[in-house]
């Protein structure tokens, strides 16, 4: 009896639980809704997923740095990267692709900068730094071609043995963050640093390059998930990242990564992304307004805030 018990608290324990339990739960509101139990919700999920998992995993990163760390930029670098993709792939797939994921590396290199060097919060740096980024938006919407390769755009909506091309690239990045993440030097260095950096530091590790690593990962996934994001949604508009931001966030927590860092679990993350997905697929099945939905995601988030931080505490 006592090892059932044991068993079972282990289970609810796993961070994997919660996200899959809301999954389950969130499909049988939405077949309730819809009136029919329809597999297609699953598959559209699983596409619709791709941009939220992208910054979820992205912020993961970064909050598992440690500090209270989390990059309030997001948005406003996928954005921008969609700009940049749209503009550079009128000439080059490749090049646009590319430059969107580069574009995102230095911005993210440019918020670790201020966050490491000038000892600035990551919240206080990344919303200074994402008006920044905004900026830049405003000047090249105008400038820049917002509409994406046509033959871009096939490739995203091809799918390989019935997987969506975007979901399978996902899955692949996904894979190989968690190598990175719980099989190589890095990720135990960088879980270090999130849970005590002086300890970290004493022990050898160089804090500060750990760091900055994590914010440049962060900004080339959300370069990658501006340029498949355009080609999904049609090209590019001031507001792309909007949507996905609130989602990313909730699908990070309700992953079980601490909010004060050194702990994360990206198949967790994952499945919190898919979630969120369904979340949103029930609102709008339920007819909840925009601003009635994302009032609803924020109260789930501080929710998800706080009971993150009372784990922590403990």
């Amino acid at each position: 009896m006592i090892i059932v018990n044991n068993k079972m608290k282990k289970a609810l324990e796993s961070p994997v639980i919660w996200p899959v339990a809301g999954c389950i739960i969130l499909y049988i509101l939405i077949c309730i809704v819809s009136g029919s139990v329809n597999a297609r919700v699953i598959t559209s999920g699983l596409k619709l997923c791709v941009f939220a998992m992208l910054l979820g995993v992205a912020q993961m990163i970064v909050v598992t740095s440690g500090k209270g760390a989390i990059d309030i930029s997001q948005k406003y670098i996928l954005t921008l990267a969609a700009y940049v993709s749209c503009e550079l792939m009128q000439h080059n797939i490749l090049l646009g692709l590319v430059a969107a994921i580069v574009v995102g590396m230095i911005c993210g290199l440019i918020n670790a900068s201020v966050n490491v060097y000038l000892n600035i919060h990551a919240m206080i740096t990344t919303m200074a730094t994402g008006y920044l980024y905004y900026t830049v938006i405003l000047l090249v919407s105008n400038k820049f071609a917002n509409s994406p390769n046509s033959t871009f755009v096939k490739f995203t909506n091809a799918n390989i043995c019935g997987i969506n091309t975007m979901t399978a690239i996902a899955i692949l990045i996904a894979v190989i963050l968690f190598f990175v993440l719980y099989r190589t030097k890095y990720g135990m260095n960088l879980h270090a640093v999130g849970q005590k950096r002086e300890a970290a530091r004493l022990a050898g590790i160089n804090v500060n390059k750990t760091v900055i690593i994590a914010f440049v990962i962060n900004g080339a996934l959300c370069g990658l998930a501006g340029a498949l994001n355009a080609a999904y949604c049609g090209g590019a508009n001031q507001d792309l990242g909007t949507t996905y931001f609130l989602p990313s966030i909730a699908a990070c927590f309700v992953g079980g990564t601490n909010a004060a860092g050194g702990k994360s679990n990206i198949i967790a993350v994952c499945i919190g992304a898919f979630m969120m997905t369904l979340m949103s697929t029930f609102l709008n099945a339920a007819s909840i307004s925009v601003g009635g939905q994302r009032l609803i995601q924020g109260i789930f988030i501080v929710l998800l805030l706080v009971a993150a931080t009372k784990k922590t505490a403990k």
